[in-house]
């Protein structure tokens, strides 16, 4: 009895383990973890338009150097260089951000053109209930693909929503239960925002 006991234990640890797999980005992307943190991902290839790669100490330094300058308006660093890393001519950069107030900001400010084609970015992360100075003026799905009214998902107040308007994969802590129509589910917790040219916000809900 104890060996089965110690085997069933031994599944479960491993099943536990493999079903939080690392998320790993293949293209632009930002994950908001359980306490709504911001780790964004800018991927990209490694040559200059002349086909020549880039210096990545340069690189790095010249994050470094835009980052000091943005946190010094707080005095604290709200937003920081997790990363700086080329792999088979693919330069990753991960920004690790205190919370989407922050990463909206910093974007907008530097306003450079690797994150939207908009003058702003827009990246909020919160309630229903604190989403009010949104419009959601798109079509909604279920996560079964089934439309839903917005005045419907409106009602459930305290339901989480991120809503930004640049096409990055994103990953949630929690499963997605409604998108909006320019917003494709890859999965339970992971979806991709399409580019549609000029970007209009994205709609992601979960609990």
């Amino acid at each position: 009895m104890k060996k089965i006991l110690h085997i069933f234990m031994w599944i479960s640890a491993f099943v536990m383990l493999t079903g939080c797999a690392k998320f790993e980005p293949q293209d632009d992307a930002v994950l908001i973890d359980r306490d709504e943190k911001i780790t964004r991902y800018f991927i990209d290839t490694f040559v200059d338009e002349s086909n020549q790669p880039y210096s990545q100490d340069e690189i790095r330094k010249m994050m470094e150097t835009e980052l000091k300058t943005y946190n010094r308006n707080f005095g604290v660093d709200h937003v920081v260089l997790q990363d700086c890393a080329v792999e088979n001519d693919v330069l990753t950069m991960t920004l690790l951000c205190d919370s989407a107030r922050y990463y909206q900001d910093y974007c907008s400010y530097f306003n450079d053109d690797f994150t939207t084609k908009e003058a702003d970015v827009v990246f909020f992360v919160g309630t229903l209930a604190e989403a009010g100075d949104y419009s959601f003026d798109a079509g909604f799905v279920n996560a079964a693909g089934e439309t839903v009214s917005v005045s419907d998902i409106l009602k459930k107040e305290n339901l989480k929503v991120v809503i930004l308007n640049e096409a990055l994969e994103v990953s949630i802590p929690k499963k997605i239960l409604y998108v909006s129509d320019n917003v494709e589910i890859l999965g339970k917790n992971q979806a991709k925002v399409q580019d549609s040219g000029l970007m209009k916000n994205a709609y992601i809900l979960y609990k």
